[in-house]
């Protein structure tokens, strides 16, 4: 598995590098509750199965970016840290469970530790914590999700792709047969048309012209 790429969290802001810059807390309770050393050894070896070359969480950075998402959310409202990133999980979870894209096994791995971990009994902020529940798995998917952000950006042009063409020919996306290859032999062929065409720089691929050419 790659490392978390340079400045990932300018793609995902306020994300796991604003997270480890934090100034530290004088404790590790939230709202509380203590934070467990057990809870925190679980979460990070998570992020080292997600990459091994993730930083090393420390109870004072947990307990300070805690404290600001309760500072910041005095009505007990999830944090849009934590509501975005369940987004992206929907996401990742959306691509792997779809036949016609064949998600990579890197993925299915990495969504593995997140889904393991968020039903660990012993995790270090668990869901039903007031603001504060969550920041752990939203952490482990902000790492992840910088690891598989091309692959994402794919899937939603593939399915932007696929729904046009469903809608074109009158029946639901998933019974158009169109997977990933077609979509790629799609678009390489709007890339790159024939040169009796005359096409513009900045052609955007349309399913409709190429549906009865992929099947």
């Amino acid at each position: 598995m790659s490392a978390i790429p340079e400045g990932g969290n300018l793609t995902y802001p306020h994300g796991f590098l604003d997270f480890l810059a934090l100034n530290p807390k004088r404790d590790h309770t939230l709202d509380g509750h203590a934070l467990q050393e057990e809870g925190l050894d679980r979460l990070n070896q998570a992020l080292r199965e997600l990459s091994p070359e993730s930083p090393h969480l420390t109870l004072a950075q947990v307990a300070t970016a805690g404290q600001r998402a309760l500072d910041r959310h005095p009505d007990g409202s999830p944090t849009a840290f934590v509501v975005s990133r369940r987004q992206v999980l929907a996401q990742m979870e959306a691509l792997a469970a779809d036949p016609g894209w064949d998600a990579p096994a890197d993925i299915r791995n990495l969504l593995r530790v997140i889904h393991a971990y968020a039903a660990d009994p012993g995790r270090l902020l668990p869901d039903d914590w007031a603001v504060v529940g969550g920041i752990d798995v939203a952490v482990l998917v902000d790492v992840a999700v910088q690891l598989v952000a091309g692959e994402l950006s794919d899937y939603e042009d593939y399915c932007r792709f696929r729904q046009v063409a469903a809608d074109f020919a009158g029946i639901p996306a998933g019974e158009t047969g169109i997977g990933r290859q077609q979509w790629l032999d799609a678009l390489n062929q709007a890339q790159n048309p024939p040169r009796r065409f005359n096409v513009r720089a900045g052609f955007a691929p349309d399913p409709r012209a190429t549906l009865f050419r992929i099947g």
